[in-house]
């Protein structure tokens, strides 16, 4: 996902806001989404915890959650696994430098990745107050609504996903965790190798018919003091270690987005859950197995969000046969 937004953010005129900060989001929830939230955590395999070990048959694996955009407490945690990383065989992530040259190749000569080249326009697709409301939030991360309005829906989420508040590191091009452990692994000599194609996320999110882009689209449309909030708890509850609360919260967050349903919202979210996590979770892992078993010491740094849940990384790993244990 980082590399998507960094590529486009980047490229644009993005004025300096002030960092993310508020307070936390689950102030506002009732007393039974909170009590829904701490069920679900309490039911999540691995729900705490940014850094792991596994091991089988004498092959080690550093599995590391990251946070794909800067904060100044990455550096940190940073700090504590580069020593790990530099003793690598190998490093694995989501995107490496190659991906990354890729995508930017791609974006600069093929419009129609981003942009709908014909049909209706956003403004057409989408009543009025939704297309204004969608006008000014990227306006206000300066995106011009005429050039948005050719965008394809499910790209606009993507832009809509990184709040005002955090576009001054975008446009500083600093790097989150992922992004600084590539550059102790290049330093140390440690191959870096992709878990999947430049293109994966490009093609899932292009793959879901128009109205679903769109249905997407609406659920993305947080009030601004809302989505601010959402950041601040998710960088807050990261920190902490707490990923499956992180990744709950998200979920209920979808239920304050003002003319939501909140059995819709929680719909969609399932199947981006669906498409991003578990799909691609079980897609990483025959990877990963095969490069420990030619490989005595590998690293694993994608994003925490992938770490949590009956179907995230290292859950799999253990239904595998490995040990894990925590790290951190």
């Amino acid at each position: 996902m980082r590399i998507i937004l960094t590529a486009l953010l980047t490229l644009l005129a993005l004025p300096v806001q002030a960092l993310c900060d508020g307070p936390d989001i689950r102030e506002r929830f009732s007393a039974a989404d909170r009590a829904g939230v701490a069920a679900a955590v309490a039911q999540a395999p691995f729900a705490q915890g940014t850094q792991f070990n596994a091991e089988k048959a004498g092959s080690q694996i550093t599995v590391i959650g990251t946070m794909h955009l800067y904060d100044p407490r990455l550096l940190p945690l940073a700090n504590r696994v580069a020593t790990r990383v530099a003793a690598s065989d190998l490093l694995l992530v989501e995107a490496g430098p190659e991906e990354e040259a890729a995508l930017t190749q791609a974006m600069a000569t093929d419009p129609t990745l981003m942009f709908m080249p014909d049909g209706p326009t956003l403004p057409e697709r989408l009543d009025e107050p939704t297309w204004q409301a969608v006008a000014q939030a990227v306006s206000d991360r300066g995106l011009p609504a005429v050039l948005a309005s050719r965008l394809q829906p499910w790209y606009v989420s993507l832009v809509l996903a990184v709040p005002p508040c955090a576009s001054i590191e975008l446009a500083a091009g600093r790097k989150g965790l992922d992004g600084m452990i590539i550059s102790q692994a290049q330093t140390a000599g440690v191959p870096v190798v992709a878990l999947e194609p430049w293109d994966t996320l490009f093609n899932l999110m292009r793959a879901d018919p128009i109205d679903v882009q769109l249905d997407q689209l609406r659920l993305s449309l947080s009030p601004p003091e809302l989505q601010q909030e959402m950041f601040a708890s998710m960088l807050d509850s990261y920190f902490a270690g707490d990923i499956a609360a992180l990744w709950e919260v998200s979920r209920v967050a979808t239920h304050l987005i003002p003319g939501i349903d909140p059995a819709a919202a929680d719909a969609l979210f399932d199947a981006s859950e669906r498409a991003l996590l578990v799909d691609r979770n079980r897609a990483w892992l025959p990877h990963i197995t095969k490069a420990a078993a030619t490989h005595d010491r590998i690293t694993v740094a994608v994003g925490a969000a992938h770490l949590q849940g009956q179907d995230g990384i290292l859950n799999l790993l253990t239904q595998a046969g490995w040990t894990v244990s925590r790290l951190d």
